[in-house]
């Protein structure tokens, strides 16, 4: 039931932002946001924390890459994204082992 709410909202999502003003693409977001967190209460997910895990992993990430390409002599602009996608599944397997 909710997979095809969550299908549904973010259809409605992507074609407000094709053709509806920024207010009604934030609204249509805001369904959206909606119906996952609705989807958390029913799995028993703290959304917050959820999202602040999720930055954390990011963050991680992020930050292991930069230092990466800063370990190669590089900056992050004379990396290409097949560089920083081998990098980053690095940092993935690097994540897991820490």
């Amino acid at each position: 039931m909710y997979s095809i709410k969550i299908i549904e909202e973010a259809g409605e999502l992507i074609e407000a932002r094709d053709t509806l003003t920024q207010k009604e693409v934030t609204e249509e977001f805001g369904d959206l946001m909606f119906v996952m967190v609705n989807l958390a209460r029913h799995l028993d997910v703290d959304p917050e924390e959820s999202v602040r895990s999720t930055n954390a992993k990011f963050t991680f990430r992020f930050n292991w890459v930069e230092d990466e390409i800063k370990a190669l002599g590089k900056a992050p602009k004379q990396s290409d994204l097949a560089e920083m996608d081998t990098l980053w599944d690095q940092a993935k397997l690097a994540e897991k082992q820490a």
